[in-house]
């Protein structure tokens, strides 16, 4: 297409989208899907559109790492350097292109774990890339766990849970509905496990001073190793949609922004569809209901809570400063709920069988199950379901290691390190080790003693350096200098123990959001597991 032809279907793209600095990212995706990258002129029309200044969309555009500012090279072959395709062979992969002579693009993480090797050729859309058997297997269920959310469920009616509440309204108000959720004890699965009922009650609270309520679902899931919430979207999309429908109101919302990760196609499309069908079903009626999706654009900080609402306010990809807490004053100021995706599809099972059989499984402080996304040197990857307060050698054994192992990586790149006489540590909320490895959001890597952990952990350090925001001087200089201690340090330099040990609680103390305060935990798990040499 021309770019005069491309200007020309972005005017018809750009009419269809309300005249407000909250569509910046809805309209920049428009130009870069119909150009293929950003062009100065698609980008000044953009602005126009959305009554921005130039310069501040630009500012906006180049906060996401997913959109390009010049043409993609259609030779080029793209190449997962996230720590499962390296692992999977991804090193021989760009080895071989480069002795072939094709020029490669590195990309930190594609999120298609359980596939790796993954790489995409010129500016093909990456999980169209994939083949299809081995993406239906890296979204696929492993035998062995219990299936709570990885169960099939009937297809009609939708939404029994929802339906069951709409049919007793006096029985099932919005304070029955919160304390249904107190009395299971759900926490939230994004990786903090903060009480959902706690977030709830502190958003109605504040309701009076600042507003109805806004509801906001973390469906961002950018953390290399972890793609539970994906598989959950694709596979029961009418799950999630009937969670975010009873905990609109819970909180009385009528809004609903379903945030997802720029590159999760296949989500978003089941979401969208699945979306399409609550509405013809009248189930987003009574009371009204309006769901948004939105879409991110890239880089590993659009998960956090505050970034998420800078993004679908039109804003840079940067962290809030707090207080206030999104509860209190969010979304355009009004008091914003945000739950992950694996939280809100919880609640049809809560409100459908009792919180008294949620609480069967798991522990009393942590009840229900967890989903483990489990990829890297394993002959099963895919979808583990475990009761929270298992032992993470019970994943471990369900997935079959494929080789000798060195350890895991759990909890993503903020996650850290168990060497395998740790593997007995039980999954639940907070450290599992003392040491900074953390359960997370429920990822675990498979790291083969060919691969090794010092591999792994430049590999998480590296990640951690290259998606800094940049806000904040502790996260910005100090995950970079880390970086680089520790390659000193592997390099055979004792003296960069010592820049290691200060540049620890700078990160973890100063950092402003969770991606620098938790960068130190491969770090000081590596350390307590495998050694002072590894870290």
């Amino acid at each position: 297409m021309s770019d005069a032809a491309a200007l020309d279907q972005l005017d018809e793209a750009l009419a269809a989208l309300p005249r407000a600095r909250g569509q910046a990212l809805p309209a920049l995706h428009a130009a870069h899907r119909l150009h293929g990258h950003l062009p100065a002129d698609a980008i000044e029309r953009v602005a126009a559109w959305v009554h921005m200044p130039k310069s501040e969309l630009y500012a906006v555009a180049t906060s996401y790492t997913e959109f390009r500012f010049s043409p993609p090279d259609p030779d080029a072959l793209r190449i997962c350097r996230g720590l499962s395709c390296r692992i999977a062979g991804g090193d021989d992969a760009m080895r071989d292109a480069h002795a072939r002579g094709i020029p490669v693009e590195e990309h930190e993480c594609m999120f298609l774990c359980a596939a790796a090797p993954v790489s995409a050729p010129g500016a093909a859309p990456i999980e169209e890339s994939v083949d299809g058997g081995a993406f239906a297997a890296g979204r696929s269920t492993i035998p062995g766990g219990v299936q709570r959310l990885t169960s099939a469920r009937p297809g009609d009616p939708l939404w029994p849970a929802w339906r069951k509440i709409a049919a007793a309204p006096a029985e099932w108000t919005p304070a029955a509905v919160v304390d249904a959720v107190e009395a299971s004890g759900l926490r939230g699965r994004g990786g903090a496990y903060f009480p959902a009922h706690v977030k709830w009650r502190g958003a109605i609270g504040a309701a009076g001073e600042n507003g109805e309520p806004i509801l906001v679902v973390n469906a961002e899931e950018g953390e290399p190793g972890i793609f539970k919430d994906r598989a959950l979207m694709e596979s029961d999309p009418h799950r999630l949609l009937e969670g975010i429908r009873i905990a609109a109101r819970a909180i009385g919302a009528t809004r609903a922004y379903c945030y997802i990760n720029g590159l999760a196609d296949r989500s978003a499309a089941s979401v969208r569809a699945a979306l399409a069908g609550a509405a013809a079903a009248g189930l987003l009626d009574d009371p009204p209901l309006e769901i948004e999706i939105r879409r991110g654009a890239g880089g590993y900080v659009c998960g956090e809570e505050t970034v998420i609402l800078e993004s679908i306010e039109g804003r840079r990809a940067v962290p809030r400063l707090r207080p206030p807490l999104p509860v209190h004053r969010g979304l355009w100021g009004r008091p914003t709920v945000i739950n992950n995706v694996e939280t809100l599809a919880n609640l049809p099972d809560i409100i459908e069988r009792g919180p008294e059989w949620f609480r069967e499984l798991g522990t009393a402080d942590a009840p229900g199950t967890k989903l483990l996304s489990i990829s890297g040197a394993f002959e099963r990857t895919g979808l583990i379901e475990l009761p929270l307060g298992a032992a993470v050698s019970d994943a471990i054994e369900l997935a079959r290691p494929s080789e000798p192992l060195a350890g895991v990586a759990i909890g993503g790149p903020s996650g850290g390190f168990l060497a395998p006489a740790a593997f007995d540590a039980r999954l639940l909320p907070g450290e599992l080790d003392g040491h900074g490895a953390v359960l997370g959001a429920g990822g675990i890597v498979a790291i083969p003693e060919r691969f090794g952990i010092r591999a792994a952990l430049d590999v998480q350090a590296t990640y951690n350096a290259d998606e800094s925001c940049g806000k904040c001087t502790p996260c910005r200089e100090g995950s970079e200098r880390m970086r680089d201690a520790l390659r000193r340090l592997h390099a055979g330099d004792a003296a960069a123990a010592e820049d290691i040990d200060a540049l620890i609680p700078i990160l973890a103390q100063a950092s402003l959001c969770g991606l620098g305060q938790m960068a130190p935990n491969p770090v000081t798990s590596a350390r307590r597991h495998f050694g002072p040499s590894v870290a």
